[in-house]
Parts: structure tokens; sequence; C-alpha cells
């Protein structure tokens, strides 16, 4: 939905399938460094994590449960995974670990934020947006993600509420767009979703 919606959050989505699997690899290698874990830590952790992995997929490919409850099933075992990492960890290693993973989300942000703004500049630069339009898009999509983030956290899932949002934001890009800057970001939007599609079946097949 958020990738059909916000054509421009492809991009993201699509740079972070890229590397997800290569930070995961890394995140581990770096554990073991700045913690300086042993042998046997470093085995223990490895272990704890290709045994999420298994339990991750045979989840994914479970047909008989919905998307939902697959969501709420995977942040389980997440915290689950973190747990059982964390007890491996002493005292010392646990609190110095916290400390990185607070300094590692505050990079992340930084981040996303540089990616935020780049967007905003491409898509003011390709629309021929002035900086009200900018704005006023800015705030559109800003309004949208709280949103949708609202609704994916509810308990009703109501697919209706999805769509409703999805036209509600549609019509307040129409309303701050002329036809011909509309036209455009629709097209652009639909380069995107194929593009994103494109490499996402590279990405399967790889």
């Amino acid at each position: 939905m958020l990738a059909i919606v916000m054509m421009t959050s492809t991009i993201i989505f699509a740079q972070h399938a890229k590397s997800s699997h290569k930070g995961h690899t890394d995140r581990f290698e770096k554990m073991k460094t700045d913690l300086a874990l042993t042998d046997a830590q470093y085995a223990s952790i490895k272990s704890i994590d290709q045994k999420y992995v298994n339990k991750r997929a045979a989840l994914k490919s479970d047909s008989a449960q919905t998307r939902e409850a697959k969501g709420t099933a995977f942040k389980t075992m997440r915290a689950q995974e973190e747990n059982e990492i964390t007890a491996v960890l002493t005292p010392e290693q646990k609190t110095k670990w916290d400390k990185l993973k607070t300094e590692h989300g505050e990079k992340r942000k930084e981040h996303f934020q540089k990616i935020s703004e780049q967007r905003e500049a491409k898509l003011k630069s390709t629309l021929g947006l002035s900086d009200d339009q900018s704005q006023k898009m800015k705030t559109a999509h800003q309004q949208f993600m709280e949103k949708f983030s609202a609704l994916r956290k509810s308990d009703t899932k109501d697919k209706a509420a999805f769509e409703k949002l999805k036209a509600d934001h549609e019509a307040a890009i129409k309303s701050i767009l002329t036809p011909e800057q509309f036209q455009k970001w629709n097209t652009m939007r639909a380069d995107m979703r194929k593009k994103h599609g494109h490499e996402h079946g590279h990405m399967q097949k790889g």
C-alpha cells in the first residue's frame, strides 16, 4: 500500500532491501569487535540468529496466517531473539551494546532524514514546484505517514480505511499541484512502482 501511494518511498525500500542482508551479517561482526566477544559467545549468538532466521522463513511461507498475525509474530520473534542474545552477554557487554544500539538508531534516523530531504528536492525540481507547493507536499506526506502508521497499529486493520486514506491523500496532492504537475506525479509514481517491482524480482532470483 505504501509503495503504491507514495512513489518516492519506494526509493528508500529498494535501497534498504539491497543492503539489509549485508547489514545483518555485519551486525554480528561489529558485535564481536566492539564487545570483545569470546569465540563461544560469538558462536552462540550466530546460532541464535540462525534459529530465528529459520523461524522467520517458516512464518513468511505460512499461508494459513493473516498478514496482521504474521506482523505481530515477527515483532515477538525480534524481541525474543534480542533477549536470547542479551542473555549471552556479560553485564558490561550488555551496557555497551545498549549504548551502541542507541547510537545506531540515531544514525539511521539521520540517514533517512537525509534521504527524505533528497527526495523532496528531487520532487521539487522534477515537478517544478514553488516553495509553497513543496512545503504543502511535505506536510501532506507527513500527515499521510502518521495516519498510515496509526492504521497499521490499530486492531481493526480495515482495508476500506486504507483505501479511503489512499484516496484522501491523492485528493490532497491533486489540490496542491496543477493538472500538468499531477499528471507528471502520477507518471513518476508509476515508473517508480515498475522499477521497484523489477528490482524486487531480481533480488528474489538472486
